[in-house]
């Protein structure tokens, strides 16, 4: 039995290793890179916005501040109920990111579904931005311990500026 996990763990390794697509190595990056992971030294900002309910407070982390423009934006978001700071458990959620009111991004398309099942209220994301500007980065919630609710939203501003080869990322409420 533990030889057959050590295979398929050792199987996707090189899958995460060695998958390529437009960007190279890309897949690798991202697990050498994501501050989340535990495998990088990167600096990670917070910032926090409670839903217009007053019933959760979302906790949007990302890094790095500054990224080169091939490379993604890691973002970790956490859900917690505002009354007691315990976390939101099997939360329906998405992540979206628009510009110009032009949705760019939506984490549930990445798994082709309608939101995102996340047990521990945490869902872990990643967006190379396309360019310098002004974005909104929307966290939706549409369930709750398996239950529809009135979907909550909290939007953050992120404004990505241009220097040389780089990005500066700076997101806020």
């Amino acid at each position: 039995m533990k030889e057959g996990c050590l295979f398929y763990t050792l199987l996707l390794l090189f899958f995460i290793l060695f998958a390529k697509n437009e960007l190279g190595n890309i897949n690798a990056l991202i697990v050498e890179d994501n501050p989340f992971y535990g495998l990088s030294n990167k600096k990670v900002k917070s910032v926090d916005s409670t839903t217009d309910d007053n019933l959760i407070n979302i906790k949007l982390e990302h890094s790095p501040q500054t990224i080169k423009k091939v490379s993604p934006e890691f973002f970790k978001v956490t859900l917690f109920y505002k009354n007691n700071n315990q976390s939101v458990l099997h939360a329906d959620t998405d992540i979206i990111i628009t510009k110009n009111g032009k949705a760019l991004y939506k984490e549930s398309s990445e798994f082709s579904q309608g939101y995102v099942h996340t047990p521990n209220g945490i869902v872990l994301s990643s967006y190379k931005f396309p360019g310098p500007g002004q974005y909104v980065i929307s966290v939706k919630v549409v369930g709750i311990n398996f239950m529809p609710v009135e979907p909550k939203q909290v939007n953050f501003a992120a404004n990505v500026t241009e220097s040389k080869d780089k990005y500066l990322v700076n997101i806020t409420k």
